[in-house]
């Protein structure tokens, strides 16, 4: 008996804990149950019909048909993937030195592949994760992409080399049982390479009489989210200088080949992060290809690059700096460079945030002078003797600063394997568009079929009014180019580039405070680089003492520049939004230190280049008001705020979801009537979203299904195979090819996956700067340009958006860095923030349309980014005419971004990842999430607040109904709820736990007090 008590008590204490662990883990499931859903590719909403439908509900199209089960043309849509991304790689690489046509490498060669990297390659964009991004990487990986369920295999760069090269496989085994590898620790990074101890003579022996036609080495680099690279590492050195065993590799190569082993030595550099490469002629390398990361397929273009059946026709996106760390913007960047307030014990006190979120602050005290725009402005001064440009501050030899000693590679920079003339037919200037078309004819003049790059660049005038009143100019910037087709040897094509004269405007945020053209000489140019081109405008303007990039004396060319004059300062012509009837003017005072009575900063001017070099952080003490703002609770109900009781709620109009499909954003009279209809439980519903929001049945609104990645569809899945999408080249692969067919095709492939997926909104596009090369997600992201990421985001936009997929590009704005991104208090001058930052965004919704934004977490000077009026109200909808809808960022167990009244008023209207659950505080896990506190206000009778809420439902509508939400979907369709299976298993359980634990109790009970009684007293008797 006792044995069978004992049981029984163990088992009921099981059943019990299950019981327990059942009723405490089904609220943490709900509260992610879009997560869950998204995992397990569960739908939660379906439409019923009457199949008496007169029209065709298939209101957007893919181009691969509308039945997303067809695994046929899902598999064709694939393909397609496959074949562009190949192509990308192709165009997108960038082949920097060739010295005595190196490459191509016929194929056939005998080789040796070098470097650990060449079996562990980086071959996905480190944005979110996958290959390696977040954990060591090693030689398994390479199953990843295949095993993880997508349509594609995987082709690494050794199968690819193997498939065209005889590969030294002595070699390869070497580095696969080396027992090296990159750590992907944030603290403590490692390189991974192999040191020079692994080469024994034994091992070089393999490459003495045969694979030695050439020495391939592979250089990465990785980052990933919340991971910069780091400006210091455990050698002393910047993460992007060549570290002493890739050094020592090298040296070894260049022996190798002095001794007439090797005959070339050829260098692949498999990264997004702008590596430091000045030092390859001390190497005798002969060439050098930057291939970015590949994805699931690209290595296959990167091997036709090598062995010629394509010749590359790639320009870089990004200035190569010989150091790293010579760019004024590392004064304040990564985490070694992110102060902490003076008074940070005050404001810890002050604030009710933990430290981890009102700690830190960033000064872009570099203004405008991000990568090319320094490095070609400061060089320009230096030719032209003014701005004390040649001082030795930011000088990286210590002695007077030298453009041919700080610049490997510039931006725009990429040979090809035959050579190109351009020359400008004509420009002409339309008034009708207030654009210019520059017309360009293109010859190949060498002996293989490519294409070429026309790269247009502008210089605008730099004068007294300028330099009175702080507005600085870049010497060069980006103002528009294309591509060519293929051209045979001895053809040519006239390409024609449009320009808008908008961009060539600058931001006076002291003066006029708004943009201006200024008075002056303004200037058009081709050239085969940013430094070319700006040669040929000092060609033009007569100047002497150019270089080229290589620091040999250049001419320019006069020819290639176009110049007009504007006779006087124009103030006016951009004073009104191009856009809306919104007035264009300052907006981010309180985003500038100057304007706080707090410490000052001087701003890199190209007045004195010596003296306003950032060369020592400014030291902040944080004002009480800044501090408030800070606390992040800005939201009061205003006096004059309506009541509740001045809104209509649970009307039924007989306006359905669908029936707002085609309804003007400005037909004020047909939304009021629509959103009479909702109540506000039913509104606060839409708020919170895990890759996907509820839906509303009263006015037969589907549930939304949204995915979040860069460069992969990989967190959502194919309704007819639950796979993930392709894998595509870095999106900094992408924007290398500079051709904006490529772009669309891309981009619409995308949204043709996303397609397929069901997915109506994917948070994608990356116009964030690469204001520093060590930005974790530089792989996201477009460009260090903000020009570049205006055209580029148009292109993006309008061909993710036109197939009925809200694009939701992310993080909008001055999220440049991932080390203390979660809320650091970055500032700047709204010069910087119109012509950088915001315009890269810009150009994805006043050109290409897309409908939604995903906001930044950190601040914009001490305002959370989704706390900003200025950015979300002011200048996306009112100056920029935006009618889609605004998400934060996550906001799970993130204090400062669950301050939901101040969000909701500033112009967010729904909330990432916004859930309960690990990791929340009691407070978000008990009542903070967006619903509720939104609808607590609403119930203490805040009409202002209704009213907000009824502007983000609005919002959220206005861009679902413009989405594939609305496929299949007419005036008689219903929709109704679908209850997920393991909702239902939970309750199941539930039940079945409970039933188990009270059958044990009560057989315990019976075992302990009543059947043992009964045989004690049998025994007795």
């Amino acid at each position: 008996m006792k044995i069978k008590k004992e049981l029984t008590r163990g088992l009921g204490a099981v059943s019990a804990f299950m019981l327990v662990a059942v009723n405490l883990g089904a609220p943490v499931a709900d509260s992610y149950e879009g997560r869950i859903n998204t995992v397990l590719g569960i739908n939660t909403t379906k439409i019923v019909s009457d199949d008496t439908k007169e029209e065709d509900t298939a209101y957007y199209k893919s181009d691969y048909g509308t039945d997303i089960y067809d695994t046929d043309k899902l598999q064709e849509l694939e393909d397609d993937c496959a074949d562009e991304a190949v192509l990308e790689q192709e165009e997108g690489s960038v082949l920097l030195k060739n010295d005595n046509n190196a490459l191509p490498l016929s194929e056939g060669s005998s080789i040796t592949l070098f470097g650990q990297n060449s079996i562990e390659s980086a071959q996905k964009s480190e944005s979110a994760g996958g290959f390696g991004a977040a954990a060591p990487v090693s030689g398994p990986f390479y199953s990843y992409h295949s095993t993880s369920g997508s349509t594609q295999e995987l082709v690494t760069y050794l199968s690819a080399m193997q498939s065209a090269y005889n590969v030294n496989e002595t070699m390869v085994k070497a580095y696969q049982n080396s027992g090296y590898t990159r750590l992907k620790d944030a603290q403590n990074p490692e390189i991974g390479e192999a040191p020079k101890e692994l080469y024994t003579e034994d091992l070089k022996n393999s490459w003495k009489n045969e694979y030695n036609d050439a020495a391939v080495v592979m250089l990465t680099r990785q980052g990933s989210e919340d991971c910069d690279l780091v400006l210091e590492d455990s050698e002393g050195i910047s993460q992007l200088a060549l570290h002493q065993d890739e050094r020592d590799l090298l040296e070894m190569l260049k022996e190798e080949k002095a001794n007439g082993t090797f005959k070339k030595i050829i260098l692949l550099v498999n990264s997004n992060w702008a590596m430091e490469l000045g030092e390859l002629d001390d190497y005798d390398v002969d060439a050098c290809l930057w291939i970015g990361s590949p994805g699931a397929v690209g290595f296959t273009g990167v091997v036709n690059v090598l062995k010629g059946d394509v010749s590359p026709s790639g320009k870089l996106v990004d200035t190569y700096a010989k150091n790293s760390l010579s760019a004024p913007a590392v004064t304040y960047a990564q985490a070694k460079n992110t102060p902490q307030w003076e008074n940070l014990d005050e404001v810890l006190e002050f604030c009710s945030d933990t430290d981890k979120y009102v700690s830190n602050y960033l000064i872009y005290s570099e203004g405008i002078y991000v990568g090319y725009k320094y490095y070609e402005t400061r060089y320009e001064d230096t030719v032209l003797g003014s701005g004390n440009a040649t001082g030795a501050a930011g000088s990286s030899t210590n002695a007077a600063w030298d453009y041919n000693n700080e610049i490997a590679y510039p931006f725009g920079y990429g040979l090809s394997y035959t050579s190109f003339t351009q020359q400008v037919d004509g420009v002409e200037y339309h008034e009708e568009t207030d654009s210019y078309t520059v017309k360009v004819t293109v010859t190949n003049e060498g002996d293989k079929a490519g294409k070429s790059v026309v790269q247009v660049y502008a210089q605008t005038p730099y004068g007294d009014y300028e330099k009175e009143n702080a507005v600085e100019k870049s010497a060069i910037q980006v103002a528009g180019f294309e591509k060519t087709g293929m051209l045979e040897p001895g053809a040519s094509e006239t390409v024609e580039v449009d320009v808008e004269k908008y961009l060539l405007a600058s931001y006076d945020y002291t003066n006029a405070k708004g943009y201006i053209l200024s008075e002056g000489d303004y200037y058009l140019a081709i050239g085969d680089d940013a430094h070319d081109a700006l040669n040929n405008i000092l060609a033009a303007k007569g100047a002497q003492g150019m270089t080229d990039v290589l620091g040999s004396p250049a001419e320019g060319d006069a020819d290639k520049a176009y110049t007009w004059k504007e006779e006087k300062l124009d103030t006016e012509t951009y004073r009104q939004s191009r856009y809306s009837d919104e007035t264009v003017t300052n907006q981010f005072d309180d985003a500038d230190l100057n304007n706080l009575e707090t410490d000052t900063v001087d701003y890199l001017s190209r007045s004195d280049w010596e003296g306003t070099y950032p060369v020592t952080q400014v030291s902040v003490t944080a004002t009480e008001d800044m501090m408030k703002t800070l606390d992040g609770e800005l939201y009061e109900q205003p006096e004059d705020s309506p009541s509740v009781d001045d809104f209509t709620q649970g009307k039924d109009a007989g306006l359905s979801f669908v029936s707002m499909k085609d309804v003007e954003f400005d037909d004020e009279e047909t939304w009021n009537t629509f959103l009479d209809q909702l109540t506000a439980e039913e509104m606060c519903s839409i708020l919170p979203d895990q890759n996907g929001s509820s839906m509303i049945e009263s006015v037969n609104m589907p549930a939304t299904y949204r995915g979040d990645d860069m460069d992969c569809l990989e967190q959502v899945k194919f309704k007819a195979t639950e796979k993930s999408g392709i894998v595509w080249p870095s999106t900094v692969v992408m924007t290398s090819t500079w051709n904006k067919d490529e772009m669309a095709r891309r981009s619409a492939l995308t949204a043709n996956e996303a397609y397929f997926m069901g997915c109506t909104e994917i948070w994608s596009g990356g116009p964030n700067i690469h204001r520093t090369p060590f930005n974790g997600r530089a792989s996201a992201y477009y460009s260090e340009d903000g020009n570049m990421g205006y055209i580029v985001g148009a292109i993006v936009g309008e061909n993710v958006q036109k197939y009925g997929i809200i694009l939701g590009l992310k993080h909008m704005v001055v999220n440049d860095q991932e080390a203390n991104r979660e809320s650091v208090a970055t500032f700047t001058n709204e010069q910087a923030l119109r012509e950088q930052y915001l315009r890269a965004f810009e150009g994805a919704y006043t050109k290409g349309g897309a409908l939604g934004t995903m906001t930044a977490f950190n601040r914009i000077g001490c305002t959370y980014c989704g706390s900003s009026a200025p950015l979300l109200t002011q200048v996306l909808r009112g100056e920029w005419g935006f009618k889609g809808h605004v998400t934060t960022d996550a906001v799970v167990a993130m204090d400062y971004k669950t301050h939901y009244t101040s969000n909701i008023t500033a112009g967010v209207d729904y909330f990432c990842w916004d859930m309960a659950g690990f990791g929340a505080s009691e407070e978000s896990a008990a009542s903070n999430l967006s619903k509720d506190k939104v609808l607590k206000a609403i119930e203490d009778g805040d009409g202002y607040m209704l009213e907000a809420l009824r502007n983000a439902t609005k919002h959220t509508v206005y861009a679902q109904s413009r989405s594939i939400l609305i496929n299949g979907l007419d005036s008689n369709a219903k929709v109704e709820h679908i209850t997920p299976w393991w909702q239902t298993a939970l309750k199941a359980l539930n039940v079945v736990f409970i039933l188990l634990t009270a059958l044990f109790i009560g057989l315990y009970y019976l075992e302990a007090f009543v059947w043992s009684k009964k045989e004690l007293g049998g025994k007795q008797s």
